[in-house]
């Protein structure tokens, strides 16, 4: 895959590839579009990927499960992105916490999985008339009720993990699910570092 050569390029952390470059965008929508745009201004792609954790909506997911995306919706908007292929149906939303959230997704989209960028690189995608893809781990099943992240992520999509951790400290319900979170992100994160590099070896990475 040629030698590993982190930079950054207006705040984005760029590693290039023989054939591709990574852009590290952070969380949320308006990271995800900063990045995407990074990426096309540096590399010139043919190609937008947009890879990394997704929540399960369908029950039939578990933790560390990963498929291609065959199509993303923006929840806020309705509007749909198909991909180049796949399996799931993703949902882009910037605050789903809990079961019922989920299920409102799976009935009015008909989602598989749910996260917080994909539909902002589409959109990107869509207006420089590049190809888009996205492939997604699941980290979290449909039963999880996540933590109030969203309130600690500020409008430029930095998440403020001081914050968060002092809020946590005065509520032990909260306790368990944070080592659940860790637990389910390393196996997610193995499991989609396979298969990206698979899916890089297969397009002659």
């Amino acid at each position: 895959m040629g030698k590993i050569r982190p930079r950054q390029v207006n705040g984005i952390c760029l590693v290039d590839l023989d054939r591709a470059v990574v852009a590290v965008g952070g969380m949320g929508e308006k990271c995800a579009r900063h990045a995407a745009e990074t990426a096309i201004g540096d590399a010139q792609p043919a190609l937008l990927l947009s890879a990394g954790f997704a929540g399960a909506i369908s029950p039939g997911l578990k933790v560390g499960d990963v498929a291609r995306i065959r199509e993303v919706v923006d929840a806020a908007t309705g509007r749909r992105y198909p991909t180049n292929g796949g399996e799931w149906v993703l949902a882009t939303s910037q605050d789903v916490s809990n079961a019922a959230e989920k299920r409102e997704l799976l009935m009015k989209f008909g989602a598989d999985a749910v996260d917080m960028e994909a539909a902002a690189v589409a959109q990107v995608a869509s207006e420089q008339g590049l190809k888009f893809a996205a492939i997604k781990a699941i980290s979290d099943d449909a039963g999880f009720v996540m933590p109030p992240l969203a309130q600690f992520i500020d409008k430029n999509g930095r998440f403020h993990k001081g914050r968060f951790l002092l809020y946590v400290a005065f509520r032990p319900k909260w306790w368990p699910t944070l080592a659940k979170m860790r637990t389910n992100s390393a196996i997610a994160s193995a499991n989609l570092c396979r298969a990206v590099k698979h899916l890089l070896v297969d397009s002659g990475q």
